[in-house]
């Protein structure tokens, strides 16, 4: 049996050392200087910087300036202590580093005949003078404790100056019907009115984006979030891949101390109130529960955090729009303004003397032929697929407003997100972290037309099914050489892949309803072999009414495979320090798909003589 437990651990070092490594670990450092109560230098001091949560240390000795640096540090809480002989010692306790922050903290030693107890207050605003970079950091306490609206985190990147979000929720950023990439959440972000889908985003140092539409790979729930920072401008040269800005979310880590939570949110339509078109309040309802647990497994030594999440989300989405009434349904468009344009689903017919759009000749004399009445189309001449298509259409249900249907189908979403993170000081000098994420989420948008209609809201929002298949590894390892020279080599793999089906995919509707050279995959017996694309209802507009048909660009499959690996090596040299690296990313993009697959129909006036006013 001991034999088995090293082979696997075998293989799963084996496995963790072979993944490609990332770059830009969000760390952060300590840097000051030492004098005595006449404000001379004290160089030589013993400086111990060590973590709160952790117990790990780093020592440093202040130059010939008293000046001293202590970089790459995992963002947390820390102790600062100095000593020097001669001198009393001075400690600052309760020290908080954020992401990317460079903090200046200075000390000022009293003589050893002296008895007094320097004391630096946590609490007091530091003022960051080496680094240009302009960002705001959302800390723990900010991403846990404030207000979001089914537990985004990317809501409270509002709070950083210049950054906004999209207020069209129909966009693909921001929760689009037909977006793949925000069905989980919305994740819009723009800086400076930069493009939403530019935004660089990472997680611990790796990369996170999905590359096909400027997505996000991972959606990390709020209780694996230590901090995060957006980063807008002037931001260092490790940082920049996309145009946009950069965000840094760090996850949390185990202590010397076990801390956990659970949680369970619960929303439902009791006390919701309808939309201005519902007839009754609409649907929702929303289920998040879930927890976090993380300690030490050896004290000062091993650490480990996990956490996980479940979301189940019931949401009704009223639709309203035009369709065909029982009398347009067989040919009779009677007090319809007009009928002499093709926008009527069904007709093969226009009446008006236009050879063009008449398909039964004149009298000599330019009048319709007898027995065609003007406005309702002879059954005989209504084309059967046209007749199959407006059979599509459900009942209408109400009148006014401009419409004749409303609905309010369910669309519905269920997700599981955990990540899972180890800490390791190998020695004073040598520290590692790895983890892993993953985040998969099922999605089902329904269109307008009613549950298990092929009459939608749009060409491009069918009935359809969403599947977000997104995991990420992270690795690092910080190794100190001396106290001037630090080297940090990090990495990991980033994984995302979206798939979408239609509801008629497979179903081969297309041919059935004897549309010609629509399903191109079908056989004889019109079923669709296993891999056929094209398989599904033509896509078709008619102006005025809900579309009909499945969405233009399925089925799709689509994503991405982001390897990075990257080194840092920081020299500090008198009060300089000098970052020099090296970073890679390795992006592999696979898209599958056609476009318009079954074909795409549009019967508008645009393609006619008739003037706009005339169409229906």
């Amino acid at each position: 049996m001991s034999k088995r437990i090293l082979f696997v651990l075998m293989i799963c070092m084996t496995a963790l050392c072979f993944s490609p490594l990332a770059f830009g670990q969000a760390i952060g450092s300590f840097s000051g200087t030492v004098t005595d109560k006449s404000g001379s230098s004290v160089a030589g001091a013993a400086v111990t910087v060590t973590s709160q949560g952790t117990g790990a240390t780093r020592d440093a000795k202040t130059d010939d300036t008293g000046h001293y640096i202590v970089t790459n540090l995992p963002v947390g809480f820390y102790t600062i202590g100095v000593q020097f002989q001669g001198f009393q010692p001075a400690e600052a306790k309760d020290l908080r580093l954020q992401i990317d922050e460079a903090r200046e903290l200075n000390f000022s030693l009293n003589p050893a005949s002296v008895s007094s107890t320097v004391e630096v207050s946590a609490e007091a605003v530091a003022v960051e003078a080496t680094n240009p970079t302009l960002g705001q950091v959302i800390t723990a306490e900010q991403v846990t404790q404030l207000p979001l609206n089914g537990r985004d985190f990317v809501q409270l990147a509002t709070l950083t100056p210049g950054t906004t979000q999209e207020t069209n929720p129909n966009s693909f950023i921001n929760g689009g019907a037909s977006s793949e990439v925000s069905a989980r959440g919305s994740f819009s972000l723009s800086v400076g009115g930069s493009r939403t889908n530019a935004t660089d985003w990472l997680l611990d140092g790796n990369d996170n984006n999905e590359l096909t539409a400027g997505g996000i790979s991972i959606l990390s729930s709020i209780d694996s979030i230590q901090e995060f920072k957006v980063l807008t401008y002037n931001y260092s040269a490790e940082f920049g891949f996309r145009a946009g800005p950069t965000v840094l979310v760090t996850t949390k880590s185990g202590s010397n101390d076990f801390h956990g939570s659970l949680f369970e949110f619960l929303r439902n339509k009791s006390l919701d109130a309808k939309t201005f078109f519902a007839p009754t309040a609409e649907k929702f309802n929303l289920n998040q529960f879930g927890g976090s647990v993380g300690g030490p497994i050896f004290k000062n030594k091993t650490f480990f955090f996990v956490d996980g999440e479940q979301k189940s989300q019931r949401h009704g989405i009223t639709f309203t729009g035009l369709v065909p009434t029982d009398a347009q349904r067989t040919g009779d468009f009677t007090g319809v303004a007009t009928l002499n344009n093709p926008n009527v689903p069904g007709a093969s017919f226009q009446c008006d003397s236009t050879p063009a759009h008449n398909p039964l000749p004149s009298n000599p004399d330019g009048s319709q032929p007898a027995g065609v009445p003007c406005n309702k189309i002879p059954s005989g001449l209504i084309n059967p697929i046209g007749q199959q298509l407006i059979n599509l259409y459900p009942e209408p249900n109400t009148s006014g407003n401009g419409f004749n249907f409303v609905d309010s189908p369910v669309r519905k979403l269920d997700e599981t997100k955990f990540d899972i993170r180890l800490d390791h000081n190998f020695s004073p000098s040598d520290s590692a972290f790895a983890r892993f994420s993953y985040d998969q989420a099922v999605s089902y948008v329904p269109g307008g037309g009613g549950p298990g209609s092929f009459a939608e809201s749009n060409a491009f929002g069918s009935n359809q099914g969403i599947i977000n298949h997104g995991r990420n590894i992270a690795l690092s390892e910080t190794h100190i050489f001396s106290p001037t020279t630090v080297n940090q080599v990090s990495g990991g793999y980033n994984r995302i892949f979206d798939y979408i089906t239609s509801q008629g995919t497979g179903s081969c509707e297309a041919a059935k309803f004897g549309i010609p050279g629509a399903n191109l995959n079908c056989n004889a017996s019109n079923v669709c072999p296993s891999g056929g694309v094209s398989c599904g209802l033509t896509s078709t507009q008619v102006s005025g009414y809900f579309s009909l048909g499945d969405r233009g660009f399925a089925p799709f499959i689509g994503g991405t495979n982001v390897f990075s690996i990257g080194d840092t090596l920081d020299l500090i040299r008198g009060k300089h320090d000098i970052k020099v690296g090296l970073s890679i990313r390795a992006n592999q993009m696979n898209v599958r798909t056609n476009g318009f697959q079954d074909g795409f129909w549009i019967t508008t006036g645009l393609w006619t003589n008739e003037p706009t006013s005339d169409l229906l």
